[in-house]
């Protein structure tokens, strides 16, 4: 109860500074987003509240000399009842600020987002027991102190570090959750194995066999296989953990195409559906193959963008720009790097078709390679294919297409 008043005004100082900065990501309506956003920057200071309170109650029994006592009930509940208070308090750094930033965002919670939370108070109790254990073996005060910042700085510091694996054995997942993401299975078992195994060789030095001097053996054979085993799991991992994509919600309108994007951005469909259809009228006017069946917001996948077909198109969509992405996205090379100057061409003259040839110079300016000489030759070139038949502007625009990928090799 003392140490409850200051744990609360740490959260909330947590909530004003670097919380802040993480929320103004625009989530979407997608809950997870906001619920990362606020377990990143706490979770951390959790876990070392939930061990370092665990630690205090261990040392406070132990120092009543209780477990000398032959106490009626078991030593399980003794522990049990002394914890609850710690993990419940450890619960509210992490559910209150969530539940402000939910508000905040104006985002509803769901499954995803729950069970994020859950994972995180899961591992809250993993460290009030490991931090029980601690306070068991070590009864001087420094018990404490010392479990709170060894467990804060494992942690929190682990994203810190060159090597990437040490991170996803923690359970504080590191990089930001987009639109749609969520973590795989396995990156939410390295943390649990660990966790769990911890928490089963504290149980194996309480009560292992009669044998005293097999439960250290047995305790230690838990722990370090329990870490070998999250080891594996995650030592060929990147910086960031496994995520599965696909997730966020949706909302789709039209056929032929069918245009979807993220359900926050649905009042945009009518105007985006409207651009789409006219700028398609327009290339296949100009003889240029672009019959899409779904057309499918990149941001839906950002991370992980996945790759347009003939069919299915996956670009940037978004009221005023809907055009000139959608005739980009017409210009399909056979080959991966195209020869620069020739596909410039290409996207230039498929750009001025729809009326939007200064927003691909716009955007072709914040190259290093495109100068002011470059932009003259490029419109200079374009407007002569421009001043010929249509049947000859196609055929240019086909021969262009295959000359940049014939060059390239």
């Amino acid at each position: 109860m003392w140490v409850t008043p200051v744990v609360l005004l740490l959260m909330l100082a947590y909530y004003l500074t670097d919380i802040q900065d993480d929320l103004r990501l625009d989530p979407l309506g997608y809950a997870p987003t906001v619920v990362d956003a606020v377990l990143r920057n706490l979770t951390p200071v959790a876990y070392a509240v939930a061990a370092a309170l665990g630690a205090w109650e261990a040392r406070k029994l132990g120092k009543s000399d209780l477990w000398q006592w032959g106490a009626v009930r078991s030593r399980y509940t003794i522990a049990a009842h002394s914890l609850a208070p710690v993990v419940v308090l450890a619960w509210l750094i992490l559910v209150l600020p969530t539940l402000c930033g939910l508000v905040q965002k104006r985002t509803p919670p769901d499954a995803a987002g729950t069970g994020l939370v859950a994972f995180a108070m899961l591992l809250c109790a993993a460290h009030a027991v490991i931090g029980f254990a601690w306070g068991v073996r070590v009864r001087h005060i420094a018990a404490v102190p010392v479990i709170a910042v060894v467990d804060f700085l494992f942690v929190g510091w682990s994203v810190a570090l060159t090597l990437p694996w040490p991170r996803h054995l923690t359970g504080l997942l590191s990089g930001k959750l987009m639109f749609g993401e969520l973590p795989t299975a396995s990156s939410f078992a390295a943390p649990l194995l660990i966790a769990l195994g911890l928490c089963a060789a504290v149980v194996l030095l309480w009560s292992g066999p009669r044998r005293r001097w097999l439960r250290p053996v047995l305790a230690a054979a838990v722990a370090m296989g329990s870490v070998g085993g999250a080891y594996t799991l995650v030592k060929d991992w990147s910086y960031v953990a496994p995520r599965s994509m696909g997730h966020g919600p949706v909302s789709c309108a039209g056929e032929k195409p069918r245009i979807c994007l993220p359900s926050a951005r649905a009042g945009a469909l009518p105007a985006l559906s409207e651009d789409v259809d006219s700028t398609l009228k327009v290339l296949r006017a100009a003889r240029i193959e672009a019959r899409p069946a779904t057309i499918t917001d990149s941001f839906t996948a950002i991370r992980y963008p996945q790759p347009s077909t003939a069919t299915a198109w996956h670009i940037p969509l978004a009221p005023g720009t809907a055009r000139y992405q959608v005739a980009r996205a017409a210009v399909r090379f056979t080959c991966e790097a195209p020869a620069t100057g020739l596909a410039r061409q290409a996207y230039y003259w498929v750009s001025r078709k729809v009326g939007e040839g200064d927003t691909y110079l716009w955007r072709l300016a914040a190259e290093p390679d495109f100068t002011a000489r470059s932009r003259d030759t490029l419109r200079a070139r374009v407007d002569e294919v421009l001043g010929m038949s249509a049947r000859d502007q196609t055929g240019w625009f086909r021969r262009t297409v295959a000359a940049a990928c014939e060059q390239a090799a």
